[in-house]
């Protein structure tokens, strides 16, 4: 057996592939939801959602973390499986699976529980609402880790010809389809998915406030490139009714039982013996929190097996074979451990989005002029709301917030990257958007060893995507900036 043989993790890059491909137990049916005459919009919808919240934990989550300095693949010590993203190098497994996730079963799946849903009598509204919410995400994820991608005839049949369509089409588009999805919302029907939905559970109310918090996002994105959504962000805050806590976080769930725990760290469990020897403290994280004398320090990071705990957390810098004297890992808990806090443990669910992230993007818009309210007010409260959920001491939380300056853009940049540690692709977009004449928050090193010039700004298309479509675009330089990061 491989397992038995496997010493060294000489083969984990390839077995991280492995498990990213195997099938969820969540999907635990006998047909598949999308060959019946009488599909049902539910299975549809879970297949789509299970696979789009998997994929982003284990194919893209580690790789995004690499190339976005969030996380370190720790040099020699680390086996080497995550130097190559760190400088750039993208796996063509990442990159296609991730490809094909979005595209080939997600859009397709959640597009064909929508017609169902609408072609049913009576009209199924709010199933229709929910599939189309959830797509409309993945649209985002898409085009912010590829640029310009398949949008309008992204559903062709003949999907191998499909055109590209430009990254501001997209997030237009994605504006247009959230608000018709907002309005499709009828509290007052039944007519929702509701077992099948893992996220809320056919909450209406829920839905639509994700939705509202899914277009203040993408408006967030576009604002730079596209200054008319000024006006569009002030009024959305001030309409309000978007995510209000942390019990209307979007959460895909894992659960500690085999076959559904958290695949980032069923990584650890399967192949390290539930230890953390891949996932490093990153030195832009370590120092911009150190600067900060962020309580949650010995939340994020633990020694390496065996190291000294009462050493000095230090980070990885990105790209390098040579690791610090100290090594710090991401935090990770044993089987079994539900109710801990460490970063990486066998319920972590994937969190879409958050209550803190909202609170960030509102402080933000206010800090720069395009609603009205208390930007330090909004901030202060985004960084209790995410220190308490790693059940950081009251005490603690005070002193840090009476240790820091009053809001500015860089000090709401800086608090949101430091909650976004496990959110890879929403922690490396928000990177981009908010950096400020060639200076991020924090302010990121090229990596030893980069392929690129200059940071990493986007993905390769996926190799078998460009030989296949005769409308793929001219690749770009992976440092390119996109349309949305000036």
């Amino acid at each position: 057996m491989i397992m038995k043989r496997f010493k060294k993790y000489i083969l984990v890059p390839v077995l991280i592939m492995l498990v990213a491909s195997c099938e969820s137990d969540f999907l635990d049916v006998n047909t598949s939801p999308n060959s019946s005459a009488e599909a049902d919009p539910g299975l549809l919808f879970t297949n789509a959602v299970v696979d789009f919240s998997t994929n982003r934990t284990i194919d893209f989550g580690p790789t995004g973390m690499a190339i976005s300095q969030l996380f370190s693949g720790g040099g020699s010590l680390g086996a080497g499986v995550f130097t190559r993203p760190e400088r750039y190098i993208i796996s063509i497994f990442v990159n296609g699976n991730t490809w094909r996730s979005h595209y080939r079963n997600d859009h397709k799946n959640l597009k064909l529980a929508t017609d169902i849903a609408e072609a049913s009598d009576p009209v199924q509204n709010n199933a229709a609402a929910q599939c189309k919410i959830f797509r409309e995400m993945i649209y985002w994820s898409t085009t912010v880790i590829w640029g310009d991608v398949p949008y309008s005839e992204s559903i062709n049949p003949d999907f191998d010809l499909t055109t590209f369509d430009s990254q501001e089409q997209v997030l237009n588009g994605v504006i247009d389809l959230l608000d018709e999805a907002i309005a499709q919302i009828d509290l007052n029907s039944p007519l929702a998915i509701g077992g099948n939905d893992l996220i809320y559970n056919g909450d209406m109310e829920r839905w639509r406030k994700f939705a509202k918090s899914l277009k203040l996002r993408t408006l967030m994105t576009m604002v730079d490139a596209d200054a008319s959504k000024a006006a569009e962000i002030g009024a959305l805050i001030a309409e309000g009714d978007m995510i209000g806590s942390r019990l209307d976080n979007a959460e895909f769930p894992f659960f500690s039982v085999p076959g559904n725990r958290n695949p980032f760290w069923e990584t650890l469990s399967s192949f390290a013996g539930e230890q953390n020897i891949f996932y490093f403290a990153s030195e832009a994280t370590v120092n911009l929190m150190n600067s900060k004398d962020d309580p949650r320090m010995n939340v994020y990071f633990q020694p390496y097996p065996g190291g000294d705990p009462n050493s000095e957390i230090t980070g990885v810098p990105p790209g390098g074979d040579a690791s610090p004297s100290v090594h710090w890992v991401l935090s990770i808990a044993p089987r079994g451990t539900d109710g801990t806090v460490e970063l990486v443990r066998p319920a972590a669910p994937d969190v879409l989005f958050s209550y803190q992230e909202q609170l960030f993007l509102e402080a933000e818009a206010i800090a720069r002029g395009f609603a009205q309210g208390d930007a330090d007010a909004k901030m202060r409260e985004g960084i209790e709301v995410a220190m308490r959920s790693y059940n950081i001491d009251g005490a603690d939380i005070d002193a840090y917030l009476a240790g820091i300056p009053t809001a500015t853009v860089e000090l709401i940049a800086e608090e949101a990257w430091i909650d976004m540690i496990v959110r890879p692709l929403e922690g490396w977009t928000h990177w981009r958007r908010t950096e400020t004449n060639g200076v991020g928050f924090p302010d990121l090193e090229l990596p030893d060893g980069a392929q690129t010039a200059d940071l990493m700004r986007r993905f390769p298309l996926p190799p078998d995507e460009v030989a296949a479509n005769s409308n793929a675009p001219t690749e770009r330089p992976l440092d390119e900036k996109m349309w949305f990061d000036l």
